[in-house]
């Protein structure tokens, strides 16, 4: 369920961006994870799923090691805003768009599921 909105002054609910890989960290595996810009360290999310409504999907060009990329923003509500960044031309991308294709009602929640295959290959699946 999202969570009520309040009403009045607020500051904008700052999105939650999460990153694609399949790595390990001091002996735990992980699929997500999210950056501290500011440290500049990979923090491993061990969830695997998440689960919320679709709200928004977009492409944003990001420069990396001075060329720019094209990135799929997934945009999922939930208990707060999260965003699924990861390259389009990635199996992760192609698979969610693939499986999202399928979908006939993006009014209910969806559990979005990474699934590992090999080396640094991240597949998703929907659940429910």
């Amino acid at each position: 369920m999202v969570t009520e909105i309040k009403l009045g002054l607020c500051n904008p609910p700052e999105p939650i961006y999460l990153y694609v890989k399949n790595a390990e960290l001091g002996g735990e595996s992980y699929l997500w994870y999210h950056y501290d810009i500011d440290s500049e360290k990979t923090i491993p999310v061990t969830q695997r799923a998440l689960t919320g409504y679709l709200s928004e999907l977009r492409l944003t060009t990001k420069e990396f090691k001075g060329k720019d990329n094209l990135k799929l923003d997934i945009v999922v509500s939930a208990d707060e805003l999260y965003v699924i960044r990861t390259g389009v031309e990635t199996n992760f991308a192609k698979s969610f768009l693939l499986a999202a294709s399928l979908i006939q009602d993006f009014s209910k929640p969806l559990i979005i599921v990474a699934n590992g295959g090999d080396e640094n290959t991240v597949f998703v699946r929907f659940v429910g």
